[in-house]
């Protein structure tokens, strides 16, 4: 071996190189509203500017700060976390930091935030809109402006319930089991989507902790998801007459003709289109015939 090719090997990988060696944190989702968050992750990764994180708790803004500094973090080996309730005076801030949720800390406190961030990098998070009543009333509107150099928007699971399939099968993978899963029925990912999320992320993560834990077989079942999700999914379905549940049914069809139209016979497309996952559709075609 060359002496210049020994000595370049016996350097250390540098921080940033390091971190990307290992896998990252990541916002899953094929829906438009998870795109439209990775386009604009991509999009800040590559500025030093501040960046604002506006959206629902558990809906993953901390995800996304911990995506902006894996990828765009520098030498920077630690991601500094605080939380604002926690507090209520800022000393400094670390050359890297996430500071959730701005409108916990004194307007005085937010005030100071550029002098406290230095040459540093933050990312800001807050559960309120900046232009509603509450926003203007507890976001010092210097801050706001200034931390809008990269505003990103972080929907709630309700508002991309398409990519829950594919986020429920990433919790499932990554929660510590006894023995192998390797999916989850249909019936049980039907009750997932027709559930609100009040909770977003955070709480499906809760909610498969504890199917995980419940279950026996080699797929999460619907028996084995939590009883205040089986509980209203019954007596929703109770709920209806049987001419409500036939015209359902006849509204249901009709929706799946005209997304297999649209997508040219394309049933992956389809299933997007319906807002529902693949295997659902498939079920569903031979439930109704439509195959």
């Amino acid at each position: 071996m060359h002496v210049a090719d020994h000595l370049l090997q016996s350097f250390p990988d540098s921080i940033a190189e390091a971190r990307l060696k290992t896998a990252p944190p990541a916002f899953l989702g094929h829906s438009s509203a998870a795109r439209r968050v990775q386009a604009m992750i991509h999009r800040a990764v590559r500025t030093n500017l501040p960046v604002l994180l506006v959206g629902a708790s558990g809906a993953g803004k901390e995800t996304v700060a911990r995506m902006l500094h894996h990828f765009g973090g520098g030498e920077v080996p630690n991601m500094e976390i605080v939380n604002a309730k926690e507090t209520p005076r800022l000393v400094s801030l670390g050359a890297f930091t996430f500071l959730s949720d701005l409108e916990d800390l004194p307007l005085e406190e937010q005030a100071r935030l550029p002098a406290l961030t230095g040459l540093g990098r933050i990312v800001i998070g807050t559960k309120i809109k900046p232009e509603s009543e509450m926003g203007r009333g507890r976001l010092h509107p210097q801050i706001v402006r200034w931390a809008s150099g990269v505003r990103i928007d972080v929907p709630s699971l309700a508002e991309r319930i398409e990519d829950l399939e594919m986020l429920a099968m990433d919790v499932i993978g990554r929660t510590p089991s006894r023995r192998p899963i390797g999916g989850i029925a249909d019936n049980a990912l039907d009750c997932l989507r027709s559930y609100r999320w009040p909770g977003n992320i955070d709480e499906l993560h809760g909610v498969l902790g504890q199917a995980v834990a419940a279950g026996a077989t080699e797929q999460v079942e619907l028996r084995d998801l939590p009883s205040k999700l089986r509980v209203r999914d019954v007596h929703q379905v109770r709920a209806e007459s049987p001419e409500r549940q036939l015209c359902l049914e006849e509204a249901e069809k009709q929706a799946i003709r005209r997304a297999l139209n649209y997508a040219r016979g394309n049933k992956r497309k389809a299933a997007r289109l319906l807002h529902i996952g693949k295997t659902t559709l498939y079920r569903k075609l031979k439930q109704y015939d439509l195959e």
